[in-house]
């Protein structure tokens, strides 16, 4: 079952990673305002109403309570860092001339967290 487990958060870890490579849009596209996969997040909840959200943000407060689960949360944020670090170093590898462009990545990385 651990395995299963492991497998399954790394399957996720790097989904999440590949994510805003995947659907990556212009971050000056004046549709989403420069906000990127939150504007996708946001998307996901537009069909619940007002009680639906606040009662699925109360879940998810209590869900993240549990030391399990925040244990877990912990290692798929670890698991992420060092599956991008790891993707860093392999596209450097592949080109090193990129090296401008991940900086310039990790700079609005930098940005999204100081937003949260």
């Amino acid at each position: 079952m651990k395995i299963k487990s492991l497998v399954t958060m790394s399957i996720l870890s790097a989904a999440i990673s590949l994510a805003p490579l995947t659907f990556a849009e212009d971050a000056n596209d004046a549709h989403d305002g420069g906000k990127g996969w939150h504007k996708h997040h946001g998307e996901r909840f537009a069909n619940l109403s007002p009680e639906e959200r606040e009662k699925l943000k109360a879940a998810h407060q209590k869900a993240m309570q549990d030391p399990a689960l925040q244990a877990a949360h912990v290692k798929m944020r670890q698991a992420r860092k060092e599956f991008r670090d790891a993707m860093h170093a392999a596209l450097l590898k592949a080109d090193p001339s990129i090296q401008p462009v991940i900086d310039k990545m990790k700079a609005g990385e930098k940005d999204e967290h100081d937003e949260d």
